[in-house]
């Protein structure tokens, strides 16, 4: 390919990823600044930032000052015509929450028929927080520990009794009436960056967000295909 036609399709590719980029934030607004560089700014392009700096300078240098004596004073390699290329299909398909999830095989349940001391135990055991209480194959709400200290301060007691059951917490499960914490419920194509920020975002007087559920039909009636807590985004 001419050097010419190869400095032309490194332009535009730069110019498709800012479209893209454009269309993640909703805007085309050029006072906004430059898309590339407030991708930069985050978490998700860690693994690009570096080569997109450069990639910017290129398209900088281009574009004001590309040619002297008709000639290109600087050819982008087809290397970086194609990692351009790369990062635009990652903003397009960005890898989805549900690759990052526990499944829901995986996922440590209850009934509420079981003894809550014997969930307890489990939970303990196997390092869950947040357990799914499922009824007639629906998920009604979570049992936590965060439950058990409600319970335990709206009953004045200081321990449970051997025979409670999970159905004994009543509307202490449910989704809303967790006291300190919150639940999201999202679709299968919600990617992990999404939500990530979910549980950065910070409300002032607003419930932590305890778990991120992921749905057949990203609402709270749907199947549960998987969970996350903030300890499986963390590094992603």
């Amino acid at each position: 390919m001419p050097d010419t036609d190869r400095a032309d399709e490194f332009l535009n590719a730069y110019r498709e990823l800012e479209e893209t980029l454009n269309a993640k934030y909703n805007t085309d607004d050029k006072r906004s600044g430059s898309p590339i560089v407030r991708f930069m700014s985050e978490k998700e392009s860690k693994p690009y930032r570096e080569n997109l700096d450069i990639c910017r300078e290129i398209r900088n240098f281009l574009s004001h000052h590309s040619e002297l004596g008709g000639e290109r004073l600087i050819q982008p390699s087809q290397a970086m015509i194609s990692f351009l290329g790369e990062v635009t299909d990652f903003i397009r398909r960005p890898p989805l929450a549900i690759e990052f999830s526990t499944l829901f095989a995986d996922i440590l349940k209850t009934t509420l028929s079981q003894k809550a001391q014997t969930v307890m135990k489990k939970m303990e055991r196997q390092g869950f927080s947040h357990v799914p209480v499922i009824d007639g194959g629906e998920c009604i709400g979570v049992f936590s520990v965060s439950t058990v200290f409600t319970y335990s301060l709206v009953n004045g007691m200081t321990s449970l009794r051997d025979d409670m059951l999970i159905s004994d917490f009543g509307e202490m499960l449910s989704f809303n009436n967790h006291s300190t914490e919150r639940f999201r419920f999202v679709g299968r194509e919600t990617s992990i960056y999404d939500v990530r920020s979910e549980f950065e975002r910070k409300r002032p007087g607003a419930k932590r967000l305890a778990a991120v559920f992921i749905t057949d039909s990203g609402s709270s009636r749907g199947r549960i295909l998987g969970m996350l807590t903030p300890w499986d985004v963390i590094n992603e």
